[in-house]
């Protein structure tokens, strides 16, 4: 007989838990490394570029994106476009809407950090064995494959 939703989420509780704590500790680790020299970024900046880096897309879309107010997407988009890693310009088919995408400084920016984020990740987990490392990947490949589903589910 299979368990209900509620019982597992239950039984799941711990792990969600501990996941929840590792996640915060590596985002705070990030966060950290993405603001110093030479390119400090603010995380939802990085954020903000990633998406973009999938393709050129609205302000709008990025506020829904970000779950930000479009006012705060636009304050971050500003800067970004002063530092010359992003352009901006009027949609032709609506002139109401602002376009943005990644300028090729932009993308130079985002795979710098990108590397100095698996630096930083990848010198945490040296301290792993081989084995906890390899426990670690099966884990990870699960946890991506039932999020992934979950948010398909969701935005369907």
């Amino acid at each position: 007989m299979p368990t209900s939703p509620r019982i597992s989420a239950g039984r799941a509780r711990p792990a969600a838990q501990e996941l929840l704590q590792v996640v915060m500790l590596v985002m705070r680790a990030l966060a950290a490394e993405m603001r110093r020299p030479p390119t400090p970024v603010a995380p939802a900046q990085f954020g903000l570029l990633v998406r973009m880096a999938e393709g050129a897309c609205s302000v709008s879309e990025l506020a829904r994106h970000q779950q930000v107010s479009l006012p705060t997407v636009s304050k971050s988009v500003h800067m970004l476009v002063r530092r010359g890693w992003v352009e901006r310009w009027d949609s032709p088919q609506d002139r109401r809407q602002t376009m943005v995408r990644l300028t090729r400084s932009g993308r130079r920016v985002l795979a710098g950090i990108k590397q100095q984020a698996d630096r930083l990740v990848a010198h945490r987990l040296a301290g792993l064995t081989r084995a906890e490392r390899a426990r670690l990947r099966a884990a990870l490949k699960g946890l991506r494959r039932v999020l992934a589903a979950a948010n398909e589910t969701a935005c369907s």
